[in-house]
């Protein structure tokens, strides 16, 4: 299976700035001074730049950058680490700190591991879920507050500062109403840590509006600098840089009908090379006094839209359905639901080439030569709202059937049912182009490490839900095992999302489907802590599985709250669960899911320190796991049989489990044995190296013996291994 040759991103866009030539770009030198005089401020954490779309947030945070990078060159500025995120509009909090602590390249930190709990998710799915990120085991698998610590101590760590820009952060938080969106994570947690001391740190956020208000606890900490217009001498300056060439007196007057605003002076420079009409034509003709007035940007982008060729009006059409940077050949797929290598490619090439010149598109480089376009955020909004207009427009030589594009019959432009209908058409074809991808590189089930082997995937489901093909979406999750995996890599935050899109309101799916999701979810949002929300789930799906009388559903929805409430503290509701479980499960025999139930026992007893039970349910889990050959669970159960050994001062014997539970664990690639790693090397601290390499001999010399008792014989150890 090959590679693909660019990074989709579907989370997050880009980890570089955009393009900031002086040549092309403005380079804003008072406000990049005062900008950077706020974060060299010692009592400045975080800097907010706010400001409408279209104001130069993300290139004044660019500049900023660059800014930055030449102080840290020339030693003038004690920062170590540079890190861009460009946020996408499925970026969740994980990915972000995991991101940031990739980016910084921080010391592998690891978490020394007290037992963890399972909850029943797919058939197969392991008691304990891996890792996807590298230098940080079991960092998916954390809480939020355990995530969010994690990135504050590496930021605060001395000679180890890092300065980070968070493009785009409005796409985790919903900064109108001053919430995080569902399933991001906790965004509020991570305004706080915002607010405190980050040692010798800095963090950039580019947002509509600022996420710090009263409600969460502006302090002095916290700057935010309003990116509102620029001035008229660099409103001129953007003009003439751009091929606008007039007397002072006019580029004034157009600065002043566009109040400074930086993607309004954008747009008149293209409408000004489109149409060759003269400045004062477009000034003073009766023609176009109706552009001046209102909102004038808004009012700018119709009309360049309006002298843009056919062929460009349909690459914008395409572009406005993707929510993520995409190559030239997936406009072309969007655009005629094909990969047709007999498209004239070049041409398309051309056009997006102009398109970006004029800044109406902006451009994505991947280092290999290779590019991905992505529609500017204001210009995306006017071509969805206006989706069908310009659509049955022609030029003389109809170039666009040349093309494969044909133009579209226009009598229902103004209908919205018919747009919004048109655009979920439009979306199942962005999802035939991630199909093409999928086929293409998405390595085979054994051999996927993370989401990022499974992205194209991922966008097909994304795209079938904004395409109302929710059920087909579901689907795809299970056949591919997606849910499996997500769940077992601690993707959990994206889960939720998918999830969420494909029930009401936002969805339609089978009523059984639909008492499995909201069963997962339950699941999905107590292991993030959100206790309200994973009740609220499970509630639903209880009364789902009644209503359709499905059986296995509702055993498995009780044994996942049960799994819960047991990580809550909540022990006598946990115990009534399992109990009710194990009653039920009778009716519907399901090995896999009675070897969950008698290992959260064993965690429930072990917890309340009632050993004997403990083992008890270990042993018939461990039992269970070997007859159906989980060899995950397997390495797991004996590490807390280990563990409960061990809390009962039975140190040889403990190390006798622990020794095999580590090899099975590795062996199977389950990236969270860190914890059994860590806690392996605490001990041979605490003993001493001679001690512990005595320890661990003995313990092999014993293992028959303590296997036996476990019910494992060494031949079977090894089949395991």
């Amino acid at each position: 299976m090959q590679q693909s040759p660019y990074i989709l991103r579907f989370s997050i866009h880009s980890k570089v700035p955009p393009l900031t030539d002086p040549r092309i770009v403005l380079q804003r030198a008072e406000e990049v001074s005062a900008a950077f005089r706020m974060l060299s401020d010692t009592q400045t954490s975080t800097l907010v730049l706010t400001g409408d779309p279209g104001a130069g947030k993300s290139t004044l945070a660019a500049l900023l950058y660059r800014r930055f990078e030449i102080a840290v060159q020339a030693g003038q500025a004690p920062i170590r680490h540079l890190v861009w995120l460009s946020l996408g509009s499925s970026a969740t909090l994980p990915d972000v700190i995991a991101a940031i602590l990739s980016e910084i390249e921080a010391a592998e930190v690891r978490k020394a591991g007290a037992s963890t709990g399972v909850g029943v998710g797919n058939v197969g799915a392991g008691l304990l879920t891996a890792t996807l990120f590298e230098g940080f085991p079991d960092f998916f698998m954390q809480k939020p507050e355990e995530q969010i610590g994690l990135l504050r101590r590496v930021l605060s760590r001395s000679q180890e500062s890092a300065f980070v820009v968070l493009d785009q952060f409005e796409e985790l938080y919903d900064v109108e109403n001053s919430q995080e969106i569902v399933g991001r994570g906790a965004i509020p947690r991570f305004l706080e840590m915002l607010q405190k001391d980050l040692g010798g740190s800095k963090v950039l956020l580019t947002s509509r509006r600022s996420p710090f208000n009263k409600q969460n606890g502006e302090n002095t900490r916290i700057r935010t600098n309003l990116v509102s217009r620029i001035s008229i001498p660099e409103g001129v300056a953007l003009l003439q840089q751009r091929g606008v060439h007039g007397s002072p007196e006019d580029l004034s007057l157009i600065w002043q009908r566009c109040a400074g605003h930086v993607f309004g002076l954008v747009l008149f420079s293209a409408l000004s090379a489109l149409s060759g009409f003269s400045l004062s034509y477009l000034l003073n003709s009766p023609d176009y006094a109706p552009m001046w007035n209102g909102d004038v940007t808004f009012n700018l982008i119709g009309i360049v839209n309006n002298f843009l060729n056919p062929i460009q009006r349909t690459i914008l059409r395409s572009l406005c359905l993707f929510s993520e940077p995409v190559p030239v050949e997936g406009v072309i797929i969007a655009t005629t639901g094909q990969d047709n290598s007999a498209l004239d490619i070049a041409t398309f090439e051309r056009e997006l080439g102009a398109l970006t010149g004029f800044a109406l598109v902006q451009q994505y480089s991947h280092g290999n030569g290779r590019s991905s376009y992505f529609l500017h955020l204001l210009l995306r909004h006017y071509v969805k709202e206006h989706y069908f207009e310009g659509s049955d427009r022609h030029t003389s030589g109809d170039s666009t059937i040349a093309l494969g594009v044909t133009a579209e019959p226009n009598p229902i432009a103004g209908n919205p049912e018919a747009r919004e209908i048109a655009l979920a058409a439009g979306h199942l074809r962005v999802a035939a182009y991630y199909s093409h991808l999928a086929q293409r590189y998405c390595p085979p089930f054994h051999r996927r490490q993370g989401p990022q082997d499974v992205e194209p995937l991922l966008a097909i489901a994304h795209y079938l839900c904004l395409g109302w093909h929710w059920q087909q979406a579901y689907d795809l999750l299970t056949y591919e095992e997606l849910d499996e995996s997500m769940m077992r890599w601690g993707a959990w935050n994206i889960l939720i999302q998918f999830y969420t899109a494909m029930v009401p309101p936002l969805g339609i799916v089978t009523r059984r489907d639909e008492g499995q999701i909201f069963s997962q979810l339950g699941l999905l949002y107590g292991r993030l802590g959100e206790y309200q929300q994973s009740t609220f789930s499970f509630e639903q799906a209880l009364a789902i599985h009644h209503e359709i009388g499905d059986l296995h559903g509702e055993v498995t929805t009780l044994a996942n709250q049960g799994e819960i409430l047991r990580s809550m503290g909540e022990t006598q509701q946990a115990h009534a669960k399992f109990e009710r479980v194990l009653h039920l499960n009778r009716q519907e025999y399901d090995a896999h899911l009675e070897t969950v139930v008698f290992h959260n026992l064993g965690l429930l007893y072990q917890n309340e320190k009632n050993y004997e039970q403990a083992m008890h349910y270990y042993q018939q889990s461990l039992k269970l796991a070997q007859s159906l050959h989980e060899h995950a669970n397997i390495g797991v159960i004996l590490t807390n049989i280990g563990l409960l050994l061990f809390d009962q001062s039975q140190l040889q014997e403990s190390l006798t489990l622990l020794f095999p539970a580590l090899q099975i664990r590795q062996s199977v690639k389950d990236r969270t044995v860190g914890s059994l790693v860590l806690f392996l090397q605490t001990l041979e601290q605490m003993v001493g190296r001679d001690a512990f390499l005595l320890l661990k001999q003995e313990a092999l010399g014993r293992q028959r013996e303590v296997l036996s008792r476990m019910g494992m014989g060494e031949d079977s150890l090894a089949k395991e291994r």
